[in-house]
């Protein structure tokens, strides 16, 4: 066998197991049907290119013993998907590049250039890289605040919140802006996540840990495109059909009659049970007499907002927010 077969070979492999992979994400963990069936016609159509008489040469093969670190060690879907995408990529490549001594006509340009679309949606679908489930996040509108924004915010992180969220509906754009960074200098210090309510564009420019969308908001595919897997972008849903399976967490809600949005429907139990299998924060006229009824259920994290911020003590009622059975029944 020449060394050109042998190096076409070894590649078309390669490049097949690296789409097996990407193919079997999108199916499994994905969920998502298109791109799993948009992936195994690239394979099946690279295996058309195949010569069925290569073969493989394992044990004249000096390369077999030799690999990296880095081949050894995944963390993450994403690092799988990564390197899958890598391995398809580079064999790709190869065959290619190989195929013209061969004088053969071949059509692995275009199933390079597809792939290359395809490895984007599946990491796409994958979400942020580092995912969270915070136990409090603070939902915090300043002129909500009976006590100065700031203390309120540094009172509720030294009682235990690990997540705000900046909420401000009416500030400008530039003014925002510096308003995220201004929370950001605090909540840094205690590594206390920074979400931005509505705006990828604020979040993407104050650097923040993510973005909050609501169902008028961008949707989440096309903030994906603009925030990559670096930024954690969270939905809420109020009922069952809502839950998108690629949000990086979930607000449910409201659990309870909210102050601060009276007027929506209550959310059953049954439908934060279904989303305990996400990272998800429970929403809605949470207080420290009723957070225990979501933790009974489940609930790992809440998000509260008038509680704390109408509270001259709100270090206190972020503690009774996060052991509610200590209070006197």
């Amino acid at each position: 066998m020449s060394a050109v077969h042998r190096i076409l070979d070894v590649n078309f492999n390669r490049a097949a197991e690296g789409m097996r992979v990407l193919e079997d994400i999108a199916r499994f963990v994905l969920e998502d049907k298109q791109l799993c069936s948009a992936i195994k016609h690239c394979r099946h159509e690279l295996r058309t290119q195949s010569t069925a008489s290569l073969s493989r040469d394992t044990t004249g093969d000096v390369g077999t013993t030799v690999t990296t670190k880095q081949e050894n060690h995944r963390s993450s879907f994403y690092d799988v998907v990564m390197a899958a995408g890598n391995r398809v990529a580079e064999a790709l490549r190869v065959l290619e590049e190989l195929l013209k001594l061969e004088s053969q006509q071949n059509t692995i340009e275009a199933i390079r250039y597809k792939m290359y679309g395809f490895s984007t949606h599946v990491l796409q679908g994958l979400g942020a890289i580092t995912k969270k489930q915070w136990k409090l996040c603070f939902v915090m509108t300043k002129r909500e605040c009976v006590l100065d924004w700031h203390d309120t915010l540094i009172q509720s992180i030294d009682a235990g919140c690990d997540c705000v969220q900046v909420r401000e509906k009416e500030l400008t754009t530039r003014t925002l802006i510096k308003h995220v960074l201004d929370v950001k200098e605090i909540a840094d210090k205690h590594n206390v996540s920074v979400i931005v309510n509505d705006r990828v564009d604020v979040a993407l420019a104050a650097g923040a840990t993510g973005v909050h969308l609501g169902k008028n908001d961008m949707c989440i595919q096309d903030a994906r495109k603009l925030c990559g897997n670096q930024y954690i972008i969270g939905a809420t849903v109020h009922n069952e059909d809502e839950i998108p399976s690629i949000a990086d967490y979930i607000g449910v809600g409201s659990m309870f009659t909210s102050r601060t949005k009276p007027n929506i429907q209550r959310a059953p139990v049954s439908l934060l049970k279904k989303t305990l299998s996400f990272n998800h924060l429970a929403i809605g006229g949470i207080t420290p007499k009723n957070a225990h009824q979501l933790y009974d259920a489940g609930c790992q994290g809440i998000a509260v907002s008038s509680v704390v911020a109408h509270s001259p003590t709100p270090g206190r009622i972020v503690e009774q927010l996060l052991q509610p059975e200590t209070l006197p029944i």
